[in-house]
C-alpha cells in the first residue's frame, strides 16, 4: 500500500520536532560556562650586534669596515670574542689585523682569529701570552697515524729504554703532558683544515717550563701523541702512573765463517852428490807423501 505524500510530509515533520527538543533537552541541563583562556608568555631574548664576514677574506687579508657588515644575533647564540662594531676590530690604515684563518660570508669575525693589531699573519699570533711554540719530530705511527690536525688536543707520552746492558729491556712509558694544544703539523697550521694526513713533526703550544720537558725527553727517549677526545676533560683527577716493561734482549747469532785449508804446495829441493844434481820435491808438514823419497848415494 503506497503512502501518500501528506503522511509522509507529516512523519518528516514529527521526526524533526522529536530531534530538535532531544537536543535542546540535551543543551538545557549543561550551564552557560564562559570559554576558559589559556595565556602563554613566551620569553624574549635579548639581541646584540655581531660583525660578521660580509665577502671571503682569505688568509692573510685584512679585516677592515670595508669586507664586514652587522648582523643582529640572539645573546645565546654569540660566539665568544665577537665584535659589535667594526671599529672594534682596531683595524687602521697605518696598522690592520690579518685573518689568520678564512672567514666565508656570514661567519662572526673573533678576536681568536685575527692575528695582533701591526703583526703579520704568522703561527706567533695565535699564541697566547706565557705559550711557546715547540715542535717534536714523530712518525707515521707516533702521529696517531696522520689523525691529528691543528687545532687538536693530545697528551704526550714519554718511552726511555732504562736497561743497564746491552741484553735487557726495561722500557718506562709516562704521560709527560696532558690537554696540549697542536699547533701545526709539518707545515700546515690551518685549524679550519680537515684532510688527515702523515707528518714528520708536530709544533705544540706548551708553556716555558713544559718545552723544558720535552727538550729533555727528546734527548733521553722517544715521544709519541696520544689524540684526546673533544668531550675528554681538561686533566686527568690523578696522575698517570708510569707503565714499566722489561724484557730481555735476544742476543744474535753470530756466523763464524771457517776458510778452507790450503792445500800444501809442494817444495822443490835441489840434492847434489858428488857430481850428479837431482830434483826432489818436498811436501809440507800437513801433507802425508804419496811415497816415501829414498836417496841412494853413488857408487
Amino acid at each position: 500500500m503506497r503512502m501518500t505524500p501528506a503522511i509522509s510530509l507529516g512523519a518528516s515533520v514529527a521526526l524533526g520536532l522529536a530531534a530538535t527538543y532531544l537536543a535542546w533537552q540535551m543543551t538545557k541541563s549543561e550551564p552557560n560556562a564562559d570559554p576558559e583562556v589559556t595565556e602563554i608568555s613566551l620569553p624574549v631574548e635579548n639581541e646584540v650586534s655581531v660583525v660578521v664576514a660580509s665577502a671571503i677574506i682569505v688568509r692573510g687579508d685584512a679585516v677592515t669596515v670595508d669586507n664586514v657588515t652587522v648582523e643582529r644575533w640572539p645573546e645565546s647564540k654569540a660566539p665568544y670574542g665577537y665584535f659589535t662594531h667594526g671599529l672594534e676590530i682596531g683595524s687602521n690604515e697605518y696598522a690592520q689585523r690579518l685573518a689568520l684563518t678564512e672567514f666565508q660570508p656570514g661567519d662572526p669575525i673573533l678576536d681568536s682569529r685575527l692575528s695582533p693589531l701591526g703583526t703579520r699573519a704568522s703561527l706567533a699570533g695565535r699564541l697566547e701570552p706565557g705559550f711557546r711554540a715547540f715542535t717534536v719530530r714523530v712518525d707515521d705511527v707516533r702521529g696517531v697515524a696522520g689523525f691529528v690536525l691543528p687545532g687538536d688536543r693530545v697528551d704526550v707520552l714519554f718511552t726511555q729504554d732504562k736497561g743497564r746492558n746491552a741484553r735487557a729491556v726495561d722500557l718506562i712509558s709516562e704521560v709527560l703532558l696532558q690537554n696540549v694544544e697542536v699547533l701545526a703539523v709539518d707545515l700546515n697550521d690551518d685549524p679550519l683544515s680537515d684532510e688527515p694526513r702523515l707528518f714528520a713533526r708536530a709544533t705544540l703550544s706548551v708553556t716555558v717550563e713544559d718545552a723544558k720537558k720535552l727538550s729533555t725527553a727528546a734527548g733521553l727517549g722517544d715521544l709519541s701523541l696520544a689524540l684526546r677526545g673533544s668531550k675528554e676533560p681538561e686533566v686527568q683527577p690523578s696522575p698517570v702512573p708510569a707503565t714499566k716493561v722489561a724484557a730481555t734482549r735476544t742476543t744474535p747469532r753470530r756466523t763464524v765463517r771457517r776458510s778452507a785449508p790450503r792445500k800444501p804446495s809442494n817444495k822443490q829441493i835441489k840434492v847434489m852428490l858428488g857430481t850428479e844434481e837431482t830434483e826432489v820435491k818436498v811436501p809440507t808438514a800437513t801433507e802425508k807423501p804419496a811415497q816415501p823419497v829414498a836417496l841412494i848415494p853413488s857408487s
